[in-house]
């Protein structure tokens, strides 16, 4: 378990690429120990078993057979008074076969499992003594077939041992098995007159363990390659994931509403891990949002509410004063208009001290079912005069099967005249308002939609708090209200918009 622990403990720290890389070059490592073996040991034991049948063979023929081949031929000459060189191709023929059937004849008895064979390059004529895998007598046409058998197998190494005068070494396949071969140039005075040779059958555990070490060479390089491929490709895609993760990341970082693109396997789960956590920390993160702005509404409604009662009483005194002085006046045509400019004031500061009142004191909600078409129907009475005066086409998309829902019915009209006061103030040259209502899972749903000149992005978190405002003679209290009664019945009112294409307000009020 330590030495478990031990060996564990060098990852510590590391990069999963390192980690990676270190399991596969260790994966690797058995097809290349594998190959060290076969280069090393089981290639040189081969050398060595091949080294002493070269040496046996070597030994047969250079200091027995063609010795004797030379030998005998002297011999013929002496006995027939005939010169060698003064021979025709086919007489020297017959001289040659018949010195090397003396020759080898002996050796084919003490020596099993080895052949013999002489070629004679003037004529192309061929001759064999011994089995390498038989030994019976065979007929004229099985020896024929025999002998070409032969020829074909040793064809290449009697060219060129007849083209070079050098002895030749070499493994052969005969049949189905495979024999390792001597060749050497017979010369008779300064002639080279033949080629003679001997080939001696391997054991077949040797031919099987050739093809079975070639076979596994083979398949080990095959391996090597394929892992160190197979490798790359891995580590290739584990980086490009990491990379698409860091950039990912690194953007959530300026930017929380920007999520990862999803990936496959298990770096798409950490993706999706980290998309979730952070679509947590964006919901976290508006739950502070709204309850600093409900902290700050409570501490500036108490401080609105204190300041508009104090301005309400000194401005109701002015209202009367002038009153009366309008009356013990009204026989005069002197004043009148001062008069209507007062009032008019007056009228413009008691609604402002009003919508001050509301927003840092609300009243109490009146409760009841209400029906969401009915209350937009109602709002829309009284507001389409003021859509058509400026040239703004409406379009209603009503879900009828809308359920009813408790509210307090006139202060969600008042939400709904002012998200209309806004879209028709963002659409001074006219435009189209689309008003849609749809209900889901637990929810009822309003929209809003103008084509008007939309709100920057840097302004769009402000238009709820209290007093912003970008008209010249508003309060900035109509959409701050409005959020204020849409949080009193529980629910959410949302804003999204592009500047040059329009605003889209969305009202959840919950069914419940």
């Amino acid at each position: 378990m330590e030495r478990t622990k031990t060996i564990f403990s060098l990852f510590d720290g590391k990069s999963l690429r390192f980690q990676f890389l270190i399991v596969i070059a260790t994966l690797l490592l058995i097809p290349v120990l594998v190959m060290l073996y076969d280069i090393f040991f089981a290639n040189r034991s081969d050398e060595a078993m091949l080294r002493e049948r070269e040496e046996k063979l070597k030994a047969v023929i250079e200091d027995v057979v063609i010795p004797d081949i030379q030998k005998n031929i002297e011999q013929y000459m002496n006995q027939d008074n005939l010169r060698y060189d003064t021979l025709l191709p086919s007489n020297k023929s017959a001289y040659l076969h018949e010195a090397f059937n003396e020759a080898t004849r002996p050796l084919v008895l003490s020596n099993p499992g080895v052949r013999f064979g002489l070629f004679i390059p003037e004529t192309g004529q061929f001759y064999v003594q011994g089995f390498l895998h038989q030994y019976r007598t065979l007929d004229p046409s099985e020896q024929e077939a025999r002998e070409e058998r032969i020829k074909e197998e040793t064809k290449s190494g009697l060219i060129a041992v007849a083209a070079s005068g050098q002895p030749l070494a070499r493994l052969i396949s005969s049949l189905d098995d495979e024999a390792y071969e001597y060749l050497m140039p017979v010369y008779i005075g300064n002639d080279l007159s033949a080629v003679a040779w001997a080939d001696e059958r391997l054991h077949p555990i040797f031919a099987q363990s050739r093809l079975f070490l070639s076979i596994t060479r083979y398949f080990t390089l095959f391996a090597v390659l394929i892992g160190a491929a197979g490798a790359l490709f891995v580590i290739h895609n584990l980086s490009s994931s990491v990379s698409v993760i860091k950039q990912g990341l690194r953007t959530m970082e300026r930017d929380i509403h920007s999520k990862i693109p999803t990936l496959d396997g298990e770096p798409g789960e950490i993706v999706n891990a980290i998309n979730r956590m952070a679509v947590s920390l964006e919901e976290k993160e508006k739950l502070e949002e709204e309850l600093r702005r409900s902290e700050r509404l409570a501490a500036l409604g108490r401080l609105v509410t204190g300041v508009a009662h104090e301005l309400r009483n000194p401005i109701g005194i002015i209202k009367t004063t002038v009153q009366l002085m309008e009356k013990d006046l009204e026989k005069t045509a002197v004043g009148n208009e001062y008069f209507k400019v007062i009032e008019e004031q007056i009228e413009r500061q008691n609604r402002v001290i009003q919508e001050l009142l509301d927003f840092g004191r609300p009243s109490k909600h009146v409760v009841q079912n209400a029906n969401i078409n009915s209350l937009l129907e109602k709002v829309l009475v009284f507001t389409s005069p003021m859509l058509r005066q400026h040239n703004i086409k409406l379009e209603q998309q009503l879900d009828h099967d809308i359920p009813l829902i408790e509210v307090d019915a006139e202060r969600i009209k008042q939400v709904f005249v002012n998200i209309i006061l806004n879209a028709v103030q963002a659409m001074p040259e006219g435009g189209k308002l689309t008003i849609w209502t749809g209900h889901d899972s637990g929810w009822v749903n309003i929209g809003f939609e103008d084509t008007g000149t939309g709100i920057p992005p840097a302004e769009l978190a402000s238009i709820f708090d209290p007093f912003y405002t970008t008209r010249e003679y508003g309060t900035g209290l109509g959409l701050s209200i409005s959020h204020q009664i849409i949080k009193t019945h529980d629910g959410h009112i949302n804003v999204d918009s592009t500047l040059g294409t329009g605003t889209r307000f969305i009202v959840k009020l919950p069914l419940s």
